[in-house]
């Protein structure tokens, strides 16, 4: 039989399902290097040959506006003009994950760069003479660039919403009256929170590859396996088969999903039965891209004397621009999800999404989050100033704690919460007994803390399940193949998976091989997405591992191994034999603890939840209302950290990301709906230039459930980052900043209208 150590053993002897293991491997795979570090990367752009067709789009100018004359004629006389297509060709077809209200192709723009039809050509200046030969007039229409002006429009910008609300939310926990009666006093705040774009370095690109009636779509997607699902009928109806290829990805960050390119390029490939690509440019992805949901927070909380945080109420409205995307449950996410930090005696939210003719908004890292954060934080503080009470200690006290069930549902296990507040209440302290701020009349330095908590997956996100696959094959030239519907998105999906399947079964890294998001060889998955890639993929790893090792221990006892041999053993026995084949399985995590929540959220979504606090100190030019951050401190309840350098690049990354956020980003949009800064010139993304030192600290906390005690580190890093930087400023020159971003202008006019 082959050797298995004692950490995968009950006490009986027998393989137990749920293992704790030595601490993973940090090494890289034997080149030493990361492919993309070395330039190997292949993204879709990449797989382009050169004759694959070219497809591109006409989009509207117009904010609003109603196609009423479409001629083709001159297009398809164009040289090297192979097709055109119209939104007769897609008459029916919508998408939407959550409300289907995006046409592939429209005879009515909502927004500016809104697709009207679609030219393919043999080559990119013929695509170009294509488009500009397209004959289309317009009849403009009433339009709306703010939710206010939306909410008075008095022209529905989608029939099925006469209001331009897509949805509403009302929601109240606990004893709203009797905990109103309880509170001492309350504190009150209007809060705007802007969208962005997401940043991500490879813009969007679709190809479609043609071999007779199978089209196969190559494109960055976060959910390869339910693109399938939500293409192949439409596809089936053209007499076609489709499988989703998800090539290296080059980022995402919540944005890449199902999208109108998508079945532009698979109908151009089906009709004319070549290969198709559509590469978007850097500024008609902006365009035409999707942002972070824009919104408007009013939020009260009330307290007791004794600093008891008693009531919550938010009123929240969310600018969903002209399609939803996951408009919805951002929002409901945004109106909820930051109560579970706290022991809050009654809640209540309402929340109204509303449609308006800016871009497409969409779900992005922290999934709504870092918006109610930058209210909710900043008036824990505030609070905290009128007890007279060191804000860290308001949070600790009021902090949800290991085994809760919070007003929302939320089934509490491992929490780190405490320890984390506790770790930047320590930093904080010794930064100011060791940095003694300079007495200037120019610059004013401050400190500022904030907490944020995500949750792991969501159970309401597909009502069918929510599990991970994963495959375990013995492939003929002795690679042990690993196949999930997951994706790398950055996040290091590919080294976790190899790593704790080669730690499991004892083998070298370079015997396993990682497929992900092909979906005609792995397994169905729901994606990588909520910060659910690593507990999910992690333990299905697991589990197939396990199941491999049973597999390679029958085989090795009909082989007559000798009982020390281990399972690379049982592999070349395997291969040298001809017997691959009877080496395949399927690991599986569907967690058994959760539940699908209510049309409130109300339910144990998650198998885990993350917690995190965050300081920082900046510096504020009063001269010039320049906020500049000089020291960050984010410590994060993560379970076990399987992988230190990857759980601070996480950490690194969506700190920064968040400044970002806070200080400078923003889609600016004129009141005709026009974008006015389609680029990184404009968008002040951050850049190297714009790096502050940041100290990570992780909890020691274990979590049961997760991977070897793991949770995640995706998301959670970015919510707090805003509302810190907030609260510093405030502690550094008395006013509060209440719009995002915290531009120079904004801080300098508050000086001079508050100060």
């Amino acid at each position: 039989m082959y050797r298995l150590s004692a950490a995968h053993r009950g006490a009986d002897g027998a393989v137990m399902s749920v293992v704790q293991l030595p601490p993973p491997s940090l090494a890289f795979p034997a080149s030493g290097v990361p492919p993309r570090v070395r330039g190997l990367a292949r993204y879709t752009a990449d797989l382009v040959t050169p004759d694959t067709v070219l497809v591109g789009l006409a989009r509207s100018p117009y904010a609003h506006a109603r196609v009423s004359r479409l001629d083709t004629c001159r297009a398809l006389k164009t040289p090297g003009v192979l097709g055109v297509l119209t939104p007769a060709d897609f008459d029916g077809i919508t998408l939407g994950h959550q409300i289907a209200d995006e046409p592939v192709l429209t005879n009515v723009a909502r927004y500016v760069g809104d697709g009207i039809a679609a030219v393919a050509a043999t080559d990119q200046s013929a695509l170009v003479r294509g488009i500009e030969a397209l004959d289309i007039d317009y009849e403009i229409l009433p339009h709306a660039c703010s939710v206010d002006d939306a909410l008075t429009l008095g022209e529905p910008l989608h029939r099925a919403c006469p209001d331009n609300v897509a949805q509403r939310f009302s929601i109240e926990r606990g004893n709203w009256e009797a905990a109103q009666k309880r509170v001492s006093f309350w504190v009150t705040g209007t809060f705007q929170t802007q969208a962005v774009p997401h940043a991500y370095l490879e813009p969007r690109a679709t190809l479609v590859r043609v071999t007779n009636e199978r089209l196969e779509l190559v494109t960055a997607s976060h959910f390869p396996a339910v693109l399938v699902e939500t293409y192949r009928e439409i596809v089936a109806d053209w007499g076609a088969s489709l499988e989703v290829i998800t090539p290296d990805i080059g980022g995402s960050f919540g944005a890449k999903w199902e999208h109108p390119t998508h079945l532009i390029c698979l109908a151009f490939a089906h009709r004319l039965r070549r290969n198709v690509a559509m590469v978007l440019s850097r500024r008609d992805d902006m365009i035409a891209g999707r942002t972070r949901v824009a919104m408007k927070i009013w939020m009260r909380i009330g307290a007791t004397d004794d600093g008891e945080l008693v009531a919550k109420e938010t009123v929240l409205w969310a600018d969903n621009g002209a399609y939803s995307g996951h408009g919805p449950t951002v929002s409901l996410a945004a109106a909820t999800r930051m109560d579970n930090l706290y022991r809050f005696s009654a809640l209540n939210a309402q929340a109204q999404l509303v449609y308006t003719n800016n871009m497409p908004s969409e779900c992005f890292r922290g999934f709504g989050s870092p918006q109610s954060a930058f209210a909710q934080e900043q008036l824990i503080d505030e609070l905290a100033e009128r007890l007279s009470m060191d804000p860290i200690e308001l949070r600790r006290r009021n902090a949800v704690q290991p085994q809760d069930t919070t007003l929302h549902g939320w089934q509490v296990g491992s929490c780190g919460f405490a320890e984390c507040l506790d770790a930047v209440r320590q930093r904080v302290q010794a930064h100011r007994d060791d940095h003694p701020l300079p007495a200037s009349s120019r610059y004013r330095f401050g400190y500022g803390v904030a907490a944020g908590t995500h949750g792991i997956s969501n159970r309401g996100y597909d009502h069918r399940f929510d599990r991970a696959l994963l495959s375990l094959r013995l492939e003929p030239d002795g690679m042990l193949c690993a196949g999930s519907a997951e994706v790398e998105i950055g996040c290091g999906t590919v080294d976790l998976v190899c790593t704790l399947i080669a730690d499991y079964l004892e083998l070298d890294r370079e015997r396993i091989r990682i497929v992900l998001g092909d979906t005609a060889t792995v397994p169905h998955g729901l994606g990588s997405f909520a910060s659910r890639t690593a507990f999910f993929a992690g333990r299905a790893a697991l589990d197939a591992s396990r199941q491999f090792a049973k597999k390679c221990s029958g085989f090795a006892a009909e082989a007559e191994l000798p009982a020390e041999a281990g399972i690379s053993a049982v592999i070349d026995v395997a291969v040298a034999a001809g017997r691959t084949g009877e080496l395949c399985v399927t690991g599986c995590y569907e967690p058994e603890h959760v539940a699908l929540p209510d049309q409130s959220g109300y339910g144990n979504t998650s198998p885990a939840y993350t917690f995190g606090a965050h300081g920082c100190c900046v510096r504020v030019d009063m001269a010039t209302g320049l906020a500049r951050v000089i020291q960050y401190w984010a410590a994060h309840d993560t379970g076990r950290v399987l992988s230190p350098k990857r759980a601070r690049g996480q950490v690194v990354g969506g700190v920064h990301q968040g400044l970002g956020f806070a200080l400078a980003e923003t889609a600016l949009v004129d009141d005709q709906g026009r974008l006015q800064n389609p680029g990184y010139l404009d968008d002040r993304v951050a850049t190297f230039a714009d790096t502050v030192p940041v100290e990570c600290i992780f909890a020691s906390t274990f979590e049961e459930h997760g991977p070897n005690g793991a949770k995640s580190i995706a998301e959670p890093p970015i919510i707090p980052v805003a509302a810190c930087v907030a609260n510093a400023i405030y502690d550094a020159i008395g006013t509060r900043q209440r719009r995002l971003p915290m531009t120079p202008e904004r801080v300098w006019r508050s000086l001079h209208t508050e100060g």
